[in-house]
């Protein structure tokens, strides 16, 4: 066939995600020196004014191997859509028909096996008795118009991993696998040419004192490129590559505004970082880790009974099964648990409490975080630390969520940075289990690569990282019962009244942040601003912050602040008058500071005692990314 689908959808409704499915399509898993990994048809002019289809569309039908339908309302109206699925029925298999839900609904009525067309309303009722039974569809309605629609979208790429592996006819596991070794592959050529041009840049550095300066800023272009590159990948070696890149750039100087930016936005990107390979950490194995005893006291059977009765009210997938873990605190008469579904989409936390008259009564709130759901980033291992503070959420992506219990407990207040951060060891690295070791100081999460050896799924070595717990990059000031709570969390810093005499519980008058070690004043900030749909400014003009994030000059987002109220008088913002700092102040006494200056961040990052020891780039890794000691 000359094409391996054909893309039928409306205009009106869904050209643009027409496009990006046909641009996801072929790119996903394209091998290096092919142009594209599928041959997709889309058709891209409106047909409203056509007599019929016309030999274009009949000739890209008849040579199509798939028909892909973008359903929704506006489709199943459509005549011209209507005599595009006339046309497949009438030559074409059922077989090889399917169904993309962008808006709309759809639902399959098992007693007459067909659309219930009471409900249906996505596609047209030309469909009526097609299909033998029900047919899958994949669903892309709750995808945000915001949002970008190609493969940098978790969210996008998970659900267009469904339809490339049917169009390849491989499974999910062998379409990531063939996309991930793809693109080591790609970024092995990449990197060879990099190695070529920066060795022709070495020959040039003998003519020239300006080849010299051509050569290092190619250098530090390089390094911002493979730290950004790395991110989403191995974000410890993104942010090692950002410490690298900054200092480059200041010992050769030249303006390290950009590698500035970077490092940044890698150390509040959210993600957390691996420490360094210690014969000091413990060992774990799945099973043996801490757990409760057999049998227990009464009140742990009724709490496990409880969660029983929970875990059985979860939809379950037919493939995968549902994963969760319980928390049980006999001295406070309380428990937690957590579980997490393929079927629903996202892990839920219940939090169980004594009732009336010897019931138990439960209050549950869901955890969504990006690129945790679907086929691509189920949950594998769930774990609650000992204290029954934080859970550990291991995805077969290679994501792994920590999250602070009590703070899902008030809902969805996206004020509360509920998620601590997202450790990921890198593309290859599916989570196996993990646990929360050391006096829940420390996290460990175990992978087992694996091979195919004569048809037989084969373990290979096992794989640990381990990675401190509380890793928060910014300073923060949590709220407290106690009055004129000031100092930060990690005990180093205070924040207090600009002016003597006012009052410290005015969460958004001027503040001095002081150093308690030696009483020296960091920064001023002046009275906080509420939230608006304007931007404030730093006082030298490098950065904009609003309820969205930090960006820079240029408009670029550098830091997700996840904070969705606009007007709102219980958060402000303020920078610090040498624009050094940013702080966010909560009406409910919290405060978080995003120190801005490169070389308090770097002294943080390694700073043992707060950050731990984090992993050095390797050898192997400098070689790789050009990086000479």
């Amino acid at each position: 066939m000359k094409y391996n689908a054909f893309l039928s959808y409306s205009h009106g409704q869904d050209t643009e995600l027409g496009t990006s499915l046909e641009k996801g399509l072929e790119k996903f898993a394209k091998p290096t020196f092919k142009r594209r990994a599928l041959e997709i048809f889309r058709d891209g002019s409106d047909l409203s004014i056509a007599a019929d289809l016309g030999d274009k569309i009949r000739n890209g039908l008849e040579n199509s191997e798939y028909f892909i339908c973008l359903a929704s309302k506006k489709y199943a109206q459509s005549k011209w859509c209507q005599r595009e699925v006339d046309y497949w029925l009438e030559n074409k298999s059922i077989e090889k028909f399917l169904i993309v839900l962008t808006d709309g609904e759809i639902l399959w009525d098992e007693a007459k096996n067909d659309f219930d067309w009471r409900v249906t309303t996505a596609i047209p009722k030309n469909l009526s008795g097609a299909f033998k039974g029900e047919p899958f569809f994949v669903d892309f309605r709750n995808l945000s118009s915001e949002e970008k629609l190609n493969l940098d979208n978790p969210e996008f790429e998970n659900r267009l991993v469904v339809l490339a592996a049917t169009l390849h006819g491989k499974s999910i596991g062998d379409m990531i696998g063939e996309a991930a070794k793809q693109h080591k592959r790609t970024m092995r050529i990449r990197n060879a040419t990099i190695g070529i041009l920066s060795v022709l840049l070495v020959v040039a550095i003998v003519a020239s004192i300006y080849a010299v300066n051509q050569r290092d800023s190619a250098l530090l272009s390089t390094y911002i490129s493979n730290s950004q590159g790395q991110l989403a990948k191995d974000p410890t070696k993104s942010l090692r590559l950002a410490e690298h890149a900054y200092r480059f750039a200041k010992e050769k100087d030249f303006s390290n505004e950009e590698a500035t930016q970077q490092l940044i936005r890698v150390f509040y990107s959210g993600y957390g970082f691996y420490q360094e390979s210690s014969p000091d950490f413990p060992d774990f194995r799945e099973g043996n880790e801490e757990s409760f005893p057999t049998g227990g006291t009464p009140f742990f059977q009724d709490m496990v009974a409880v969660s029983e009765e929970i875990f059985n009210t979860i939809p379950r997938d037919s493939y995968l099964m549902n994963i969760s873990d319980l928390y049980v605190d006999e001295p406070n008469q309380r428990a937690i648990f957590v579980v997490s579904s393929v079927a629903l989409g996202y892990s839920k936390i219940y939090y169980i409490s004594p009732g009336y008259d010897g019931y138990y009564q439960t209050e549950e709130s869901s955890i969504f975080l990006t690129g945790f759901s679907d086929y691509t980033g189920y949950i594998q291992d769930i774990e609650i630390s000992l204290d029954g503070k934080y859970t550990l959420l291991g995805s077969a992506n290679g994501k792994t969520g920590l999250i602070d219990n009590e703070a899902y407990r008030s809902g969805g207040n996206r004020n509360v940075f509920k998620d601590l951060a997202i450790l990921k060891s890198g593309d290859e690295f599916p989570v196996s289990y993990l646990s929360f070791l050391d006096d829940n100081q420390l996290i460990g999460i175990a992978s087992y690569e694996s091979e195919y050896i004569n048809g037989d799924r084969k373990d290979k070595a096992r794989t640990v990282y381990y990675y401190k717990t509380m890793q928060l990059p910014y300073l923060e000031i949590p709220s407290s019962e106690m009055e004129n709570e000031t100092s930060t969390s990690d005990g180093l810093y205070e924040l207090l009244p600009l002016e003597e005499g006012e009052d410290s519980d005015a969460f958004y008058r001027s503040k001095k942040l002081i150093s308690i070690k030696d009483g020296e004043i960091l920064a001023e900030f002046p009275d906080s601003k509420g939230f608006d749909l304007e931007a404030i400014s730093s006082p030298d003009g490098m950065y904009l912050a609003s309820y969205k994030g930090l960006f820079n000059a240029q408009n670029e987002l550098i830091i997700t602040f996840n904070l969705d109220r606009i007007d709102n008088p219980g958060i402000t913002l303020a920078f610090s008058e040498d624009s050094r700092f940013l702080k966010i102040s909560y009406s409910s006494g919290a405060h978080r500071i995003f120190p801005l200056d490169p070389e308090f961040i770097l002294n943080r990052i390694n700073d043992l005692d707060f950050m731990g020891k984090i992993a050095q780039l390797s050898g192997a890794d400098k070689e790789r990314f050009l990086i000479e000691d």
